[in-house]
């Protein structure tokens, strides 16, 4: 039991004399000259025991005279006793002192708080690019015209691109109903005179291609009524119709088709096709024009 004690003790206050022991962190510049606005690297170690806990600086400290650019981590080596941590800080500086002095903390983490040690001072000298500026300065007199280009005013075009989409969304909102009634009302208008051009012509053929032709019609009004007639016989047209002349019609057109009947009088046939989908257009057209006057 005294000897676990005497051990306890033992490792207790070794414990205690590493956590008052100092650190050395080591720092050094990678060159010994520097432009204004260039970069130079900062190389910052320590080596520290293994049970302890060290913070290098990060991007909130204050490097000044120097501006951080960027830093480079490296791993934690670390053997049975000692580790080591390591990075390399790019630092840039526009101050004109000739000579620019640097060092950096190194924060050993307590228990309760944090330790801070730093590292020895290193310099570099500022290079000037611009030696020495002479007393008086001889000026050239050059009164040639110098043409210039001209620069698009880019800002006057976001401008104007945001106005104008502030009105398109003014428009969209605010008429939009109505424009797409009058859109609707000129597609359906163009539908209708190219429709009425090529049934004509398909009928004044000096032989009616009759099947292409009620396919033609299906698909007109199919277009235009919303309903699958393409794909409708006869009876189902007739029931979704509920038109007598229509149903004669198309009752006639099945006859020349599938009972070869060559006495029906296609062309009249047609032009009561024609005047059928042409009642429809107006019925639509009507319907759009009352949905516009709504909005």
């Amino acid at each position: 039991m005294f000897r676990r004690s005497i051990f306890l003790f033992v490792w207790l206050l070794s414990g205690l004399v590493a956590q008052t022991q100092p650190l050395q962190p080591h720092g050094y510049f990678h060159q010994d000259t520097i432009k204004v606005g260039k970069e130079v690297g900062f190389s910052l170690w320590l080596d520290y025991p293994s049970e302890q806990t060290v913070v290098f600086p990060d991007s909130l400290y204050n490097f000044s005279p120097f501006e951080l650019v960027r830093r480079q981590w490296f791993p934690t080596r670390t053997d049975s006793l000692i580790s080591r941590d390591s990075a390399v800080y790019y630092l840039t500086t526009f101050e004109l002192d000739t000579v620019q002095y640097l060092r950096l903390p190194v924060y050993r983490v307590n228990e309760f708080d944090s330790t801070l040690f730093f590292t020895p001072v290193d310099s570099v000298v500022l290079d000037f690019v611009i030696k020495e500026l002479p007393d008086s300065v001889q000026v050239k007199l050059n009164t040639t015209y110098q043409p210039l280009k001209r620069q698009f005013n880019y800002p006057y075009l976001l401008i104007g691109l945001g106005l104008l989409a502030l009105l398109a969304l003014i428009v969209i909102f605010g008429f939009g109903k109505q424009i797409h009634s009058a859109w609707q009302i000129y597609r359906l208008k163009r539908w209708h005179r190219l429709f009425v051009k090529q049934f004509d012509q398909k009928l004044a053929q000096p032989t009616i291609q009759v099947e292409e032709l009620l396919a033609f019609w299906k698909a007109y009004l199919q277009k235009i009524m919303h309903q699958p007639f393409s794909s409708l016989t006869t009876k189902e047209i007739v029931s979704l119709t509920g038109n007598d002349r229509l149903a004669t019609a198309l009752k006639a057109i099945d006859r020349y088709i599938y009972a070869g009947e060559r006495s029906v009088p296609l062309k009249q046939v047609f032009e009561e096709l024609l005047l059928y989908a042409t009642d429809q257009y107006h019925d639509q057209l009507n319907h759009l024009h009352h949905a516009k006057r709504d909005h």
